[in-house]
Formats: structure tokens, C-alpha cells, sequence
């Protein structure tokens, strides 16, 4: 059964995906090794769009590590285990509850004895700044358990770079840009049954680094992040970004041609057209997002929810005065005006 949905709601996030975001790419993606047990360790900027969004494109059946907390009501928890999610739990949640992380650190040894992949977040919280923040020490841990149980199993670390233009807007752009693979056993000491914590940390950190928009934490960030947005910079690919950033040079602002009235006309128009959806998200649904973190997330779902919804009402209101073809074909000019603001507003 869970099975079947996995795949089911796989597919139904991939669809509301390229109906949400304006381009999605996946840069490097065959460097995830397909034959072998792989720990995935992207940033963590936007809430739960972050590990949805490589489990609507994934080639393979990855499992997750996801913040304890979303597991508290029962249909979510019936949900997140379907998707391979699993709690891992924070000092936040309460000093009691991290006990129970060994069981967690055990299971994901044992996927790694199975081959699988794991995704986890090894910066322990989001936060939408393009910088790559200091790592727990949560993956290491579970990286020397696996050893334990079997030193001569490989894992092999993916460093992922999540990559927004513009994490809070709609619509926005995406990119996850993999890094290349690196092998873990050598930071593990057979005698001393002992994992080389620091020097892997600083590994990681710096292939995530290396995959991720990062202004340096020396550096004057507001500026830095100012000046990159008025010069319309590709935040989707990071390489030459970070190099732009070694220089260590602030970029000369740059004249674009304006077309924000045009924009903004089209999006009064849409958000007429569409009001029924726009207006409660924009006085209700909207205004209850927790953290700017999660504003895309909760977005997203309501989109997924609403627009199915809208549409069926619209087409049953319709039926009472149009005829079937003419309903689908309104229907369907509605969806097509919708999908092209997403992809070119």
C-alpha cells in the first residue's frame, strides 16, 4: 500500500512542481551513484521544499531525516513514512527525546548495509540566507555507527546544492546542483574504532560550499546579496557566482530595461481570474505561515489543494449554463493562462 502511494504522490509533487516553479533544474544529478549506499547532504533553506523536491525527481526511492516535530499529528505521520521519512529529533524537542535517536542512527546503518540512499539536512535547521551555515554533527554520527556495524561497507557522500533565485516569491526558480561523490572510509580508524569527525565536516562544508550560492560570513551580506540581485544574477548557478564573490569585488550596478508595470498589470489579472483561490490565501492561509522559511511550503500545498478544487466548482457552475465542450475549452484556457504566468511572468 505504501508503496503504490510513494509513487502516487511522487508523481503528483513532480506535476504540481513544473506547475509551480518557473524552471526547475537538475545540474549533475547522474553523480548520485545508483549501485551503492549514498548519503545526500544538501543546504537547508526552504522548509519542506527542499527534500520534496528530490523526492518528486529522484530516479531512485531515497529516505529522508526530517525535524521530529513534523511527525506530531497522525495523518502527517501516516504521510511522511510513506515518503521514507523518518524523525530525527533536537535539543528543541526536548533533552528527553534524543535518546531515541539511537534507534534512528541503527535503522539508517542498516539501509546503508542495504544499499540505500539517505537525505538529511546536515545544517540541523533552514534559513533562506545564501550561505551555507555550520554542520551538526548529526551525519557524522551516523556515518561512524554504520561503520561500527560494518567497517567494510563504503558510504559514499553527494554534497547537494539547493539553489533559489528567489526563495519566497511565486513563481521562482530552482536548481539542485550536485557535487561530486567522495568516499567516507578513509575518515574512519579501524583500530581506534574512532570516525574523523572534524576533518569530514570540514569536507562536506566545503563541497556544499562549493554547489551553493555562499556569501562568506566575512564578508558585509546584505550588501553583497543587494548588489547580486540588482544585477539580476543567476543564483541558479553557483560556480560563477562564487567566483564572482571570491574576487571579493562588489559587482557595478547594472541598467535593465524595466518591465515591471507589464508584470504588474499580469498580476492583477491573474489574481482576478483566479480569485477565488488568490483572496484566501492572501487574507487567511498566508498570514498563518509560521516563518518566512516555510512560506513556500505552505504556498505549494495550498496551490496542490485549491486549484484542483477551483477547477471542478468552475466547471460544475458552468455546466448550468454552457455546454460540455465549451466548459473544457474555458477550462482549459484558464489552466494554459495560468501555466504561462508561472513559466514566463
Amino acid at each position: 500500500m505504501k508503496t503504490v502511494f510513494y509513487l502516487a504522490f511522487k508523481r503528483l509533487i513532480r506535476t504540481g512542481f513544473q506547475c509551480y516553479y518557473k524552471e526547475i533544474r537538475m545540474t549533475h544529478m547522474e553523480r548520485v551513484p545508483p549501485d551503492r549506499a549514498v548519503m545526500l547532504l544538501p543546504n537547508h533553506q526552504n522548509a519542506l521544499m527542499d527534500p520534496l523536491l528530490y523526492a518528486a525527481f529522484a530516479k531512485g526511492k531515497p529516505y529522508f531525516l526530517t525535524r521530529s516535530d513534523v511527525f506530531g499529528n497522525r495523518v502527517l505521520k501516516w504521510i511522511f513514512q510513506g515518503l521514507r521519512m523518518m524523525p530525527i529529533y533536537r535539543l528543541r524537542d526536548g533533552r528527553e527525546t534524543l535518546s531515541k535517536n539511537q534507534a534512528v542512527f541503527e535503522r539508517c546503518a542498516y539501509l546503508f548495509s542495504e544499499g540505500e540512499q539517505l537525505l538529511l539536512f546536515p545544517e540541523a535547521n533552514h534559513n533562506l540566507r545564501r550561505q551555507v551555515r555550520p554542520l551538526s554533527k548529526g551525519f557524522t554520527r551516523i556515518i561512524s555507527k554504520s561503520y561500527e556495524s560494518n567497517p567494510n561497507r563504503e558510504i559514499t557522500i553527494v554534497p547537494v546544492g539547493m539553489n533559489y533565485q528567489n526563495a519566497a516569491q511565486f513563481p521562482d526558480r530552482v536548481a539542485l546542483c550536485f557535487g561530486e561523490p567522495f568516499p567516507t572510509r578513509s575518515y574512519w580508524s579501524e583500530d581506534n574504532r574512532e570516525l574523523d569527525f572534524s576533518a569530514l565536516r570540514d569536507r562536506t562544508h566545503q563541497a556544499i560550499t562549493r554547489v551553493t550560492t555562499h556569501i562568506p560570513v566575512n564578508m558585509d551580506y546584505e550588501l553583497w546579496e543587494q548588489r547580486l540581485e540588482e544585477n539580476h544574477t543567476d543564483f541558479l548557478d553557483p560556480i560563477p557566482v562564487n567566483a564572482l564573490i571570491a574576487k571579493g569585488k562588489l559587482p557595478e550596478p547594472k541598467s535593465f530595461q524595466s518591465t515591471r508595470g507589464s508584470r504588474r498589470v499580469w498580476d492583477v489579472f491573474f489574481r482576478a481570474v483566479n480569485a477565488p483561490v488568490w483572496l484566501p490565501w492572501h487574507y487567511i492561509v498566508g498570514k498563518k505561515v509560521p516563518e518566512p522559511e516555510f512560506a513556500s511550503t505552505f504556498r505549494f500545498l495550498y496551490c496542490l489543494l485549491a486549484f484542483p478544487i477551483f477547477y471542478l466548482i468552475l466547471a460544475g457552475f458552468l455546466l448550468f449554463f454552457l455546454p460540455p465542450f465549451a466548459v473544457l475549452s474555458i477550462l482549459g484556457l484558464l489552466f494554459l493562462h495560468n501555466l504561462a504566468y508561472v513559466k514566463f511572468r
